[in-house]
């Protein structure tokens, strides 16, 4: 006999009751789109539908056992099986920001024909427990070296301990890892960042990507590091160690600028300007182990850097190993 009762059967160009229930979400949607006359819903109210989740990524924040600080860790898991040398793996930070945008962008690459189509990536946002883009005090104080430059900052030591004791080793256990493809991609205060770990810990990544890296930070003091490290012949723990550089050509000092404070700002700091001459000095010669690529990207100012130079980062974090 037929378990379905009389009411339960679907009538001709309708779902059944229990159908609707079974598609979860999306019956919803189906119902308020309904035609007249069946008793759904006469307009659509988007503001009560449920929120967009992206498949195979997870959300967790995670509790610094040293420090107590709380990040929350975003990591989008590929479609595809890891190659044999584990995945590529791609750390981007201001998670809350960036991430859904490296996420996505990873999953369509899973799209492309065979033949074009590189390792699947893995990507990994560090964010804050924020329904914001940004947590702008717990950035100063995670992104930027010591020593500080005011209340709470300083903090970037700390911040790297945590991703190399506890969120690392985390990732490695719940996913195969390529150790040679560790990419790490920070902008403006997150691209020092990521110019400190070079320096000061490059065991952890073998990839940096730094876009518009705020080298003016605390008096040029990181870029002082950067100066002292490279005439040490910077050691780093891998022979196949890069380094991306982005700044837009629109942050360059004289630029045309109709905001006084703004042009004065960009005259002080001169982002391009150092980060032109660090790319110069860590590409000599003597340094051939360590892989530089600077671009003045055109008509873009500093918050127009994020997106292309996180896209180039991904191609990095991709290529094939040496």
């Amino acid at each position: 006999m037929n378990s379905h009762s009389q009411t339960d059967r679907p009538t001709s160009g309708t779902l059944s009751r229990r159908g609707l229930v079974a598609l979860g979400p999306a019956a919803w949607l189906l119902t308020a789109c309904a035609a007249p006359g069946t008793g759904a819903p006469s307009s659509i109210d988007l503001r009560q539908a449920p929120a967009v989740r992206l498949p195979r990524s997870h959300q967790l924040d995670m509790r610094d056992a040293v420090s107590g600080h709380v990040r929350r860790i975003f990591v989008q898991v590929p479609d595809s099986p890891a190659p044999a040398g584990g995945y590529p793996a791609l750390y981007v930070l201001d998670g809350n920001a960036s991430f859904t945008v490296a996420a996505q962008l990873a999953r369509n690459a899973g799209l492309r024909p065979a033949a074009l189509r590189k390792d699947p990536l893995l990507v990994v946002g560090i964010g804050y427990p924020t329904d914001g883009a940004m947590d702008s005090a717990a950035r100063k104080r995670d992104y930027t070296p010591p020593p500080a430059a005011g209340d709470d900052t300083g903090g970037a030591d700390s911040f790297l301990d945590f991703i190399e004791h506890q969120l690392q080793p985390a990732l490695r256990s719940a996913w195969s890892l390529d150790p040679r493809r560790q990419t790490l991609f920070g902008h403006s205060l997150g691209g020092l960042l990521a110019l400190h770990a070079l320096t000061s810990r490059n065991g952890l990544f073998t990839r940096y990507a730094a876009a518009s890296p705020s080298l003016w930070w605390n008096g040029t003091r990181e870029l002082q590091a950067l100066e002292a490290w490279a005439a040490r012949g910077a050691p780093t723990a891998s022979a196949d160690v890069h380094l991306q550089l982005r700044v837009g050509a629109l942050e360059r000092a004289g630029t045309a600028n109709a905001d006084p404070a703004r042009a004065a700002r960009m005259a002080e700091r001169r982002m391009n300007e150092h980060a032109q001459a660090l790319a110069a000095r860590l590409s000599r010669p003597e340094l051939s182990h360590l892989q530089v690529d600077f671009e003045e990207l055109p008509g873009l100012d500093h918050g127009g850097t994020l997106l292309p130079s996180l896209i180039e980062a991904m191609a990095l974090a991709q290529r094939e190993a040496m």
